[in-house]
């Protein structure tokens, strides 16, 4: 009865075609030589030697004299498609943002499709996301998780060139190129204007997220400018479990009233909150009505603008820091192009100022002479 088994050399040369293919080898690694490959497959060499020329009848590798043999560059059709890789999709919030894709839109202008991958704040399905993104799309947006396993990945996909861009978040140890909002000018700004408005007791309301940058900056920004004007955090902070942020919306609502009523009412008060999202602002603007005190009059809130307004409680009581992500997605989707043109840089992170609207200046968009420098 014949054998259905693929010989050995065909089973060798499977092995390194799914690898080329997948990207683990990309063009310039270099293979084993044939001596190398016998002993590492445990075959002869004349079976590890017939493997590597069916790789170089395919095109997928090329011998270099002394130099061995390496993977070749492989030209690929373009699929006309932008992947763009969220760490979730909440409608309900505006998230991605309508004026973040009309940025992204602009910027491809006539290049191609957007391709919706929802990770669902799952680091596994985003890991997936990325590994077939490259084989079926042509470059890559991406808001990510900031998840150990997916930064490999991430990093993975800029050592092998492809077409990557992050949006408003750089994960702790990747290497990428990156768009953001510069959430710690913005916050340098926000607290030096509470500052000059006398306060010296600012509490602040986050989540605790080590591995987002964007927190990282908001958070690290206020202890600065506190530090850099003399002034006490002990107390002051709060910070609270990034599962709140998905979990039961009335004890999210009730945790942030708790912090609010110690941070008013303790025996030395805050006489301001720097909110680093609007989740935050809005259980803060709830807590601060049921407690019976006044915005901005009995407290000035600072937050940083990322909702739809009507999801705010009276938004022209509150100073907002709104992120130009119009700018943000036009300026990705640009470099974006670039890559996928082959004009390969260095990575590089580019902010983009944010505006910084003052209480009572209105509820429309801020206008371009109000943002910070």
């Amino acid at each position: 009865m014949l054998s259905m088994q693929p010989s050995r050399w065909r089973a060798i040369a499977d092995k390194y075609v799914a690898d080329i293919q997948s990207g683990r080898l990309g063009p310039g690694d270099r293979l084993p030589s044939d001596a190398a490959l016998a002993e590492i497959c445990g075959v002869s060499r004349v079976t590890a030697h017939k493997a590597l020329a069916e790789l170089r009848r395919l095109g997928l590798v090329t011998r270099n004299g002394r130099n061995g043999t390496s993977v070749s560059a492989q030209e690929r059709q373009s699929t006309g498609r932008v992947a763009l890789v969220l760490d979730q999709v909440a409608l309900q919030r505006d998230f991605p943002r309508t004026d973040l894709l009309a940025g992204i839109h602009e910027g491809l202008g006539q290049f191609g499709n957007l391709l919706w991958c929802d990770s669902e704040r799952d680091p596994e399905r985003e890991r997936n996301f990325l590994q077939r993104m490259p084989k079926e799309t042509d470059g890559i947006l991406c808001w990510p998780t900031g998840h150990a396993k997916s930064n490999v990945v991430l990093n993975d996909l800029t050592k092998r060139r492809v077409p990557l861009v992050l949006l408003d978040r750089v994960p702790k140890d990747v290497q990428a190129h990156a768009v953001v909002s510069d959430s710690s000018g913005a916050t340098h700004h926000a607290m030096s204007h509470l500052i000059e408005r006398g306060h010296r007791r600012i509490g602040l309301l986050s989540f605790d997220k080590p591995n987002v940058s964007t927190v990282q900056e908001r958070v690290g920004g206020y202890a600065q400018v506190m530090e850099e004007n003399g002034l006490p955090t002990n107390g002051l902070y709060r910070r609270f479990p990034a599962s709140l942020e998905f979990g039961d919306s009335e004890f999210f609502s009730q945790a942030v009233y708790d912090a609010v009523f110690t941070l008013v009412k303790s025996s030395e008060p805050a006489t301001a909150l720097f909110c680093i999202q609007d989740m935050f602002c809005a259980a803060a603007m709830d807590a601060v009505m049921r407690i019976g005190l006044s915005i901005p009059e009995d407290l000035e809130i600072v937050a940083f603008n990322d909702w739809p307004l009507h999801m705010l409680l009276r938004p022209w009581q509150v100073h907002r820091i709104y992120t130009r992500a119009t700018d943000i997605g036009r300026i990705a989707a640009k470099v974006l192009l670039s890559q996928i043109g082959g004009e390969w840089t260095e990575p590089s992170v580019h902010r983009v100022p944010a505006d910084f609207v003052l209480a009572d200046a209105g509820i429309n968009p801020p206008s371009p002479d109000l943002s910070y420098r």
